[in-house]
């Protein structure tokens, strides 16, 4: 009877602080229920057909006096789920586990920064040891924050990407390899234990399949991917994603130096350019080929032969000759990247490519974990085909398959795709295909493609000044 007044206690009190009108508000009211256990550390949701929300009330008690702080605990664990985090490797670890905290922490911290939410991730984790500072907002931020001087080379930068300094704009999430390089140079100089002992994780961090069931539930799966559709910041996702959904995006329109640059880039990787575009070959066309005695009444030399009195006895012949003429106009060959971390800066990419499209001058395929024709209509609608995840194989696979083969394609992507199949990238070698990188200046990582890249281009800010 206790613990049954405890989840109700708990459940009022998510009741009351979570948003209306919400989607977060609606996953709370779709789950079966919310329950006490000591089984977890902190919090989980159940791996079954109707999930149960488990929250370990001790933890609530000494952590989450707030209200705001129980909310936080909470949707830390379901964006765990969202982004499917123990999918993305074969095996976790120690340091997989803190880049997840540190990137979900973050997002959370820069989503909800007023002030009743503050506190319940400092209280976790101290601000000046490695990699504890990590998982929590430096001192003073956001308004005054205070960089911490511990851990290896580069924790500054990363530190001031996950928790931006006052009037920074549109600034970043780092990628989880970018945290992970960090994680493994301090080790490989310290080891992996620091003074301070082990970071404190929320979450369920052993429960290996958690993420997979919640997202093939067909109750669960479809809510948490709306959450993740509705997160304010690109969150450094890449992996197998899960089913295919249509994702709805709006179509803004860019800076014009992007606009300016993006030309550029198209221009001189795959055209079109103004007389370089219209190759000459030889072609089989309909001209006159010679004179007959067979009346001909498609010789239009005819009749005005008739009233100049020239004898009417030979008419021109028409036939099929070998002529130089212009082909038609070659096509730009661009595969979209419209996976989960690419959010924050679709609906700009969007509008880069859509004039492009509507003149008939680029052929637009998106792609995440497969690969789907983008026709004008569905782009101009901003109607979306995706997983979610990334995989970069698919996208190699389809230029390589398509016909008549092309010899150049052109990935708009922030990079976050994976590194390709050591065979299928020699096979792209040998193809000689050519393979363009272009990646926003919001999100651009390079490492994943730059062995792959015959050309990489960070684009100019897409939006602000």
């Amino acid at each position: 009877m206790q613990a049954v007044d405890e989840s109700a206690k708990l459940a009022a009190r998510l009741v009351g602080c979570v948003p209306a009108a919400t989607i977060e508000m609606e996953t709370l009211c779709r789950l079966a229920g919310i329950k006490v256990s000591a089984a977890v550390p902190t919090a989980a949701v159940e791996c079954v057909h109707r999930p149960h929300l488990l929250i370990n009330p001790d933890f609530a008690a000494r952590h989450c006096q707030r209200d705001e702080h129980l909310f936080l605990l909470v949707m830390h664990e379901l964006w765990h789920i969202i982004l499917a985090h123990t999918r993305l490797q074969p095996r976790m670890t120690p340091a997989h586990n803190v880049a997840f905290d540190a990137i979900i922490n973050a997002g959370l911290s820069r989503q909800y920064n007023k002030p009743e939410y503050r506190g319940f991730f400092e209280a976790l984790n101290p601000p000046d040891q490695f990699p504890h500072l990590l998982l929590r907002p430096p001192e003073g931020w956001p308004s005054n924050p205070v960089y911490p001087e511990a851990g290896p080379a580069g924790t500054r930068q990363i530190m001031e990407r996950l928790y931006p300094p006052p009037g920074a704009k549109a600034v970043p999430m780092p990628f989880y390899d970018e945290i992970l390089q960090l994680l493994r140079r301090y080790a490989e100089e310290n080891g992996w234990v620091s003074p301070a002992g082990e970071p404190f994780l929320l979450g369920d961090h052993d429960n290996l399949n958690a993420e997979g069931k919640a997202l093939a539930d067909p109750l669960l799966g479809d809510l948490l991917r709306r959450i993740a559709s509705r997160m304010p910041s690109q969150l450094g996702q890449r992996g197998p994603g899960g089913a295919r959904y249509e994702q709805p995006e709006d179509v803004a329109v860019a800076t014009e130096r992007a606009r300016r640059a993006f030309s550029q880039i198209l221009l001189r990787c795959l055209g079109p350019r103004a007389g370089g575009q219209r190759r000459r070959a030889r072609v089989p066309v309909s001209s006159i080929t010679g004179t007959g005695v067979l009346p001909n009444p498609r010789d239009r030399l005819a009749s005005a032969g008739q009233r100049l009195g020239l004898p009417g006895t030979l008419w021109n012949q028409a036939g099929m000759v070998r002529a130089r003429v212009p082909e038609k106009p070659s096509k730009a060959h661009i595969y979209l990247d419209v996976s989960g971390s690419m959010a924050e800066v679709l609906p700009h990419v969007l509008g880069l490519v859509l004039p492009y499209v509507a003149r008939g001058q680029v052929d637009v395929f998106q792609f995440s974990t497969f690969v789907e024709p983008l026709p004008f209509a569905q782009l101009r609608q901003g109607r979306l085909q995706t997983t979610g995840g990334t995989d970069i194989n698919c996208v190699l696979e389809h230029a390589m398959a398509v016909e008549p083969a092309v010899r150049k394609v052109l990935l708009l992507t922030d990079g976050a795709t994976g590194t390709p199949d050591d065979q299928l990238a020699e096979q792209v070698r040998e193809r000689n295909l050519r393979v363009y990188v272009v990646l926003p200046a919001e999100s651009a990582w390079e490492d994943d493609l730059r062995a792959l890249a015959a050309f990489m281009a960070v684009l100019p800010p897409l939006w602000g000044a």
